[in-house]
């Protein structure tokens, strides 16, 4: 099978957890306490992928990789169809807390695997691709997903949802790669000589920390992650507020504006290809212009100004997702998963302590400065990282002359 087509069943699995993210939310209200529910079933997620992050790295530079993303899609599938088998509160969050897991093994996985699969040399094409089959799947997932939840109900979606992960897993079993971080007759070769010299290779997240230790790129992409996503998660929560504000009760408001950040993204990973730009710069100008957009869009005065900088924010969001990607792809492929790893579980921290400290912020501040606050703190992070990393280059430069 040609891998570039995998990256469509991919996305076609990719719409379907958004369809479902909708379905198990429907059903969630049908349960009594749904507000409670509702509150563990998106904490699960996001606690079940932020204490893999670590373990699922070290999996995907010891595993195959393909196996692994075969393993996620199928325990994915089943987790899913467990939930159509037993519709109850604990198995809806324990089922959450399990595609959070697999997800993140799945991600890791794939994200490190890109560069054998397609080459290093073609890495920006290949992410901007993926970014933009995301934007297209951001803009139809949550729609679809509603409209079908109310049309044929919850468990079909599910259902569905379930099949594109087995559909997936049967289509990577047909198809082939350098999947493994250590080629079986390289890794032989590097063990007996290391053993010959009577030193073992390191194991676990410390190789990938002193990896990260002479990679100051790395390292500044890896810490980057947590601000970055608190400053995602401070405007994430922050929308439906906004479009409340603006037109009230107007729910077509609120997903106008998910839709133009989407096709902001699907712009900008199409221009990112398209225009020679360094990527390390690059990523932090377009992360910088990201924060001033959104500061900008909560507060701007009327819907069209509102979509206009959102519209704005989601380019240069989706460029610097290409960008960061890319970057992150560079780390030598005998650590690439457990690098990925450590930037997972800074991102998923991020999320976690954003989308907790968000409302106690916006209580006190306001909506728009508690956007303010978090944005402001991602252009601190920028500015910081891109001094550390402006110097340790320097340092490198000096010490090579």
């Amino acid at each position: 099978m040609n891998v570039k087509h995998y990256l469509y069943v991919n996305a076609l699995s990719s719409l379907g957890s958004r369809m479902d993210l909708i379905a198990c939310s429907a059903l969630i209200f049908t349960f009594e306490h749904s507000a409670f529910w509702l509150t563990a079933f998106f904490v699960a997620r996001q606690v079940g992928g932020m204490l893999f992050s670590p373990f699922a790295g070290m999996l995907a530079d010891r595993m195959d990789r393909r196996h692994a993303m075969i393993a996620s899609d199928i325990g994915a599938g089943l987790a899913l169809l467990a939930i159509i088998a037993a519709p109850h509160p604990y198995v809806v969050v324990a089922a959450a807390f399990l595609k959070g897991m697999l997800y993140t093994l799945f991600t890791i996985s794939f994200q490190a695997s890109l560069p054998q699969m397609f080459g290093m040399e073609r890495l920006v094409w290949v992410n901007g691709l993926k970014v933009r089959l995301e934007s297209l799947v951001g803009m139809a997932g949550f729609v679809l997903g509603g409209f079908l939840t109310d049309r044929v109900g919850y468990a079909l979606v599910i259902g569905a949802d379930a099949a594109s992960f087995f559909l997936s897993a049967l289509l990577l079993t047909r198809m082939r790669w350098e999947s493994r971080a250590w080629p079986k007759s390289g890794a032989a070769g590097e063990r007996s000589a290391g053993d010959s010299g009577g030193k073992q290779k390191e194991r676990g997240m410390r190789a990938a920390v002193r990896y990260l230790q002479s990679a100051p790129v790395l390292l500044a992409i890896s810490l980057l992650a947590a601000p970055l996503s608190i400053s995602t998660a401070s405007h994430n929560y922050g929308l439906p507020f906004l479009a409340d504000q603006i037109s009230h009760g107007d729910a077509t408001l609120h997903g106008m504006m998910w839709s133009v950040m989407s096709v902001g993204g699907l712009l900008g990973a199409y221009l990112v290809g398209r225009i020679p730009v360094a990527p390390w710069p690059g990523m932090l100008g377009a992360h910088w212009l990201l924060a001033v957009f959104i500061v900008l869009a909560f507060a701007a005065d009327g819907a069209v100004w509102a979509l206009l900088l959102l519209a704005g924010a989601g380019l240069f969001g989706g460029a610097a997702q290409v960008l960061e990607s890319t970057l992150l792809q560079q780390a030598k492929n005998e650590v690439r998963g457990k690098v990925l790893g450590v930037q997972g579980l800074f991102s998923r921290s991020g999320f976690f302590v954003g989308f907790l400290a968000a409302p106690a912020i916006s209580a006190v501040l306001g909506l728009a400065a508690m956007v303010a606050v978090a944005q402001a703190l991602l252009a601190l992070a920028l500015l910081g990282l891109g001094c550390y990393v402006r110097k340790a280059q320097q340092a490198g430069g000096a010490r090579r002359g």
